[in-house]
């Protein structure tokens, strides 16, 4: 689903434009964003988590800055995947 939604954007970032993913020649390296962050109470709901409206494509640096601006207590928490995509438990960065 994130490489059939990466293509789709033709692995540029979707708020810089940062191009760096494409022609490299290696296997394109990104990050499929949720703009709704996953929780414990929407991880079960598909729009959520496969909806491409829900899905943006971002380079590092667009990605650690969207996470460097969610200070409040319900953005502090993240859903944390296996390999295959599955989530596997919550990380609560809130040290309050």
């Amino acid at each position: 689903m994130a490489r059939a939604y990466a293509e789709s954007q033709h692995y540029i970032c979707e708020r810089c434009q940062n191009r760096s993913f494409a022609g490299t020649g290696r296997p394109p390296h990104f990050i499929v964003h949720h703009k709704e962050h996953l929780t414990p109470e929407n991880v079960h709901d598909d729009n959520v988590v496969y909806g491409w409206d829900n899905l943006e494509l971002l380079c590092i640096y667009c990605h650690n800055a969207v996470h460097a601006m969610a200070h409040s207590p319900a953005a502090s928490r993240e859903c944390l995947f296996d390999d295959d995509g599955n989530p596997i438990g919550i990380v609560n960065h809130n040290n309050g």
